[in-house]
């Protein structure tokens, strides 16, 4: 389906994307490895950092490796990374894992 990517795995369950961020890991066929998270609307009052004077606002930014859609479902995820792909912004849209890091949605 794609003549970059290898394999894509979603790391937390889809329904879950109201309580968290859905992290997904890609493999390219180079043998890299990539991350990304996914939100939804409902989803993003409930985490991201708080903003230090004001505890009550949660905040997202910097962070090109979050996509953002309407609704989720692990269909959703594969299809979205296939078209971010297609249009040639996959390396833009996630992050490289180096064979020694750990992925933290907070701490990428």
């Amino acid at each position: 389906m794609s003549e970059t990517i290898a394999s894509i795995a979603i790391d937390d369950p889809v329904e879950s994307h109201e309580r968290q961020a859905i992290e997904v890991t890609i493999t390219m066929k180079d043998g890299t490895r990539r991350w990304c998270f996914f939100v939804t609307p409902e989803g993003i009052p409930n985490y991201g950092d708080f903003l230090d004077s004001d505890h009550s606002v949660r905040i997202h930014f910097g962070a090109s490796h979050m996509i953002v859609v309407s609704r989720i479902s692990e269909d959703i995820v594969l299809k979205t990374l296939y078209h971010i792909d297609k249009v040639g912004e996959i390396e833009r849209s996630t992050l490289e894992i180096k064979d020694t890091e750990q992925v933290d949605a907070q701490n990428p």
